[in-house]
């Protein structure tokens, strides 16, 4: 498996759909070798991210990459891919630099 990106998206009462970002998910694995994941979650957004919190907690790191995705079109709670940066040294680096990303101001 290469390495993988999704931001995770949370129900927004105001829109009427899941268009909060709650977090920022990466999975990695090479040959033969444990699943790294690392999750980012998004300030002051708890509540909408409540479902993600116990979706990830109840899978384990194995099982995570076929959950993702059967829940990237969750109409609750969906996922959209994500490209990784080429600039990552690993998947933590890679989930903070998207986290960056989507924190930053619009220009």
């Amino acid at each position: 498996m290469r390495r993988r990106l999704w931001i995770l998206l949370g129900w927004s009462p105001a829109h009427g759909v899941p268009a909060t970002v709650v977090a920022v998910l990466g999975l990695d694995a090479e040959d033969n070798r444990a699943v790294a994941v690392h999750v980012e979650w998004m300030p002051r957004e708890y509540t909408a991210g409540r479902t993600w919190r116990a979706r990830l907690a109840a899978t384990s790191a194995d099982d995570l990459l076929v959950r993702m995705s059967e829940w990237e079109d969750s109409p609750i709670a969906p996922a959209v891919v994500a490209e990784p940066s080429a600039r990552a040294a690993d998947v933590a680096a890679a989930v903070q630099i998207q986290l960056d990303d989507l924190l930053r101001p619009p220009r």
